[in-house]
């Protein structure tokens, strides 16, 4: 199956090519996110096309993580074979939930059926380190039904699952349904209780709970997530894609014919791009490694990253979150409660301007 233009990923490595003479000799491809879209409608030619031309510019790490991502109605033996003879160490399916009625209601082209084949049909092709993404807090759904879903998906013992509540995207037709009335999302205590119990069941099938909505068995955190929260550089290739180099964040085109009439040009695809403050910076790196419970803030690490005291920069905020329950403050550290996991919303806005 391949419905994917050549010519698409010709472009995506015409801008690799752009900036194989900034990175090469400097960076180490640690991790590769083949995502967004329908990734799995790649066949394994292609991937490993893909692949190649990282790995012709940058040096790989021995441990290496390379994601692909797909939906389960894209995914079966045959091809997922192909991801892992390309290359391809760790699948991430997008299930959203293993009820056939919450899945009509997300619009979702496959069922709980498909998802179950998806997930053996990678384990078959020997890939060992197998992600779920499951939903919560869906309209219509019961808390029976919600965990219900979810002890399926620990049933089949995927390395990782993440698990999160469903935030309803403007311009969506489920949008336009629950404004319209016709639906009607639960209201945040259901929620809440929803998310505790789930968070019960993933511990006693032996989950660590590194991200507030990653769970993993010991050994199997995504090393390409944790890139994020640990505030790593990255870069993002294709359309609409992002990254984050130097302190600069930016976002490439979304239109497939302005990225490719750019990239003809010889010319970066940036759509927009924004260079943070040190104070910006260093706001999404508290917001971001605090998210993690495991680790939380390292004050050691903070003055490693940016040459201050965190207490002088962000002491008011951590002594006001740590008064309201919602942060622990170690002698090395700041962690997260359950509480402000529970309310990470709030704790991240402390540290963002």
């Amino acid at each position: 199956m391949n419905d994917v233009p050549q010519s698409y990923l010709d472009a995506v490595k015409a801008e690799w090519n752009l900036w194989a003479p900034h990175v090469s000799r400097r960076y180490e491809l640690r991790s590769v996110y083949i995502g967004g879209g329908t990734p799995s409608l790649l066949n394994g030619a292609q991937v490993y096309s893909i692949l190649a031309s990282l790995v012709s510019v940058l040096p790989v790490s021995q441990d290496c993580e390379i994601t692909l991502e797909g939906n389960p109605d894209s995914l079966d033996f045959t091809t997922v074979c192909q991801y892992a003879e390309a290359g391809v160490n760790r699948i991430s399916i997008g299930v959203q939930s293993f009820s056939d009625t919450a899945l009509a209601v997300l619009g979702r082209l496959h069922t709980a059926n498909e998802a179950d084949r998806a997930v053996n049909a990678v384990r078959q092709a020997g890939i060992r380190n197998v992600s779920i993404d499951l939903m919560y807090g869906l309209p219509g759904s019961s808390e029976d039904d919600e965990l219900r879903s979810l002890r399926h998906g620990i049933a089949l013992a995927p390395e990782h699952i993440s698990w999160y509540n469903l935030t309803v995207a403007p311009g969506t037709p489920l949008a336009s349904m629950v404004a319209a009335g016709s639906m009607t999302m639960p209201d945040d205590d259901k929620v809440l209780d929803i998310m505790r119990r789930g968070w019960q069941c993933l511990a006693s099938a032996g989950y660590r709970h590194y991200e507030v909505s990653n769970f993993c068995l010991r050994g199997y955190a995504s090393i390409h997530n944790v890139g994020y929260w640990t505030y790593k550089e990255y870069i993002g290739l294709g359309v609409g894609a992002s990254g984050f180099l130097e302190g600069r964040r930016w976002t490439n085109v979304g239109d497939w014919k302005a990225y490719r009439d750019r990239l003809e040009r010889h010319v970066f695809p940036v759509g927009s791009e924004e260079r943070l403050s040190k104070r910006a910076r260093e706001g999404e790196y508290v917001m971001l490694r605090i998210r993690m419970p495991c680790v939380g803030l390292s004050y050691a690490d903070f003055r490693d990253m940016f040459g201050e005291d965190v207490h002088q920069v962000f002491g008011d905020a951590l002594n006001r979150l740590a008064d309201d329950g919602l942060i622990t403050m170690q002698p090395d550290r700041a962690v997260c409660t359950q509480r402000g996991l529970e309310l990470n919303n709030i704790v991240a806005e402390a540290f963002i301007e």
